[in-house]
């Protein structure tokens, strides 16, 4: 990922290009995941960040496709200083878009909490974001997230105004997407 490693500034149109070169590539892509993770892990920030940010737009593309990278994206969310913050808001958003357990969602989701009370509006907007998608595969977090979304919506910053507008509408199509039922009961061949 060449744009990945020059140390400059990194603008939308630098990541609008990564990810499509990233996603042009026909899947496993795991040259492009590779490229994606070392850069990630580098030592060097402005790399996390970049690469964090393309984690990001890649899986809010494709939710899913770093699913067995989400505990890295977890584990470096935990260990990454608070400097780092753009670097830990899209990694809380990739972690969430590519959750796939249970106990995924609810490791990210006590990382992300602290999150949500940041004093940068970017972070605190990220990090609502990303409790409102692990609600919504959660339900035992949706609660929590409504009365999140509902106070957001009231705050004096369009940005997270909106931001929990557009959650809110996530979170209530949670509610009405069929469940798979599974019997409680199986009939016995005597009560037949």
């Amino acid at each position: 990922m060449k744009c990945l490693l020059e140390p400059r500034s990194w603008k939308d149109a630098d990541a609008q290009a990564a990810m499509r070169e990233f996603l042009l590539v026909p899947p496993p892509r795991r040259t492009a995941i590779r490229d994606l993770m070392a850069e990630l892990l580098s030592a060097n920030p402005f790399s996390r960040r970049c690469a964090a940010d393309m984690a990001r737009r890649v899986s809010a593309r494709e939710p899913g496709v770093l699913r067995k990278f989400t505990s890295v994206f977890i584990d470096l969310l935990a260990e990454l200083p608070s400097d780092e913050w753009q670097t830990r808001g899209y990694l809380a958003l990739a972690a969430a878009l590519n959750a796939s357990t249970h106990a995924q969602r609810m490791n990210l989701s006590v990382l992300v909490r602290p999150l949500i009370e940041d004093e940068r509006i970017a972070v605190r907007a990220m990090a609502l974001e990303a409790f409102a998608i692990l609600s919504a595969a959660t339900p035992e977090l949706r609660d929590e997230a409504a009365l999140l979304l509902e106070r957001y919506r009231r705050d004096p910053t369009p940005a997270m105004r909106c931001r929990a507008r557009r959650m809110s509408l996530l979170l209530l199509e949670s509610e009405f997407k069929p469940r798979r039922r599974t019997p409680t009961h199986l009939p016995s061949a005597q009560e037949n």
